[in-house]
């Protein structure tokens, strides 16, 4: 009888990643395949880590070429679909990043960190409504999700719709009461009102803060 592979040796996988091509290690697993009979779950979790290990290096083509082999093999895997989503936004490309995030949310509509980014690309490609539609069921999913709230803010601002980016700009502060961005952004959009008192008293708020975290 063939000997199981022991899942502990995912970590000697990892290591040899982090110093030979994906291409390399493709065929250390076909080899450990053969012999070891490496089951499909076993395998989709050593490509998982990959991605993980490449994307923390900030070795984003090669997380996407880990994460596209799980989904090879298992096209419905939420968390590569995610994570392929994440990395496809860090790299800027946010159409690629779309794909990805759309499968998810039909997969999986708790994923609160999946609408926030799909809202995040969708922001991107201009497509506004759709991204502020995103941005309320990541808020729905997840209460006091400041960032989402400030994306929300960006796109009204966008759209000049000041009144409503103010309301969103103020949730973000009130989960998040150090987010120094969106403190501008509040004051900017008063400018954007013509409200300049207001808008130099959220200036100044920013500036404190910035003072304030300067000590730490």
């Amino acid at each position: 009888m063939m000997e199981k592979f022991d899942t502990n040796d995912v970590q000697v996988l990892l290591k040899v990643a982090k110093i030979n091509s994906l291409k390399f290690l493709d065929t250390m697993i076909c080899y450990y395949n053969k012999i070891f009979q490496i089951s499909s779950e076993e395998t989709r979790t050593i490509y998982m880590k990959i991605g993980d290990t490449q994307s923390a290096k900030r070795d984003f083509d090669g997380a996407i070429r880990a994460y596209k082999k799980v989904l090879k093999a298992d096209p419905e895997n939420i968390d590569a679909l995610l994570r392929l989503g994440k990395t496809y936004m860090d790299l800027g490309l946010p159409n690629e990043a779309s794909e990805s995030l759309k499968k998810l949310v039909v997969l999986d509509t708790a994923s609160s960190e999946g609408y926030y980014l799909l809202g995040s690309a969708m922001f991107i490609l201009d497509e506004k409504q759709t991204a502020i539609e995103a941005l309320q069921r990541a808020i729905e999913l997840k209460a006091g999700y400041a960032d989402a709230y400030y994306k929300l803010g960006l796109v009204y601002d966008s759209m000049s719709d000041h009144d409503k980016a103010i309301e969103a700009y103020e949730k973000t502060i009130a989960f998040k009461q150090d987010f120094i961005r969106a403190y501008q952004s509040i004051g900017l959009a008063y400018e954007g009102k013509g409200l300049r008192d207001e808008a130099v008293k959220y200036f100044k708020k920013a500036l404190e803060k910035e003072e304030k975290n300067a000590k730490y």
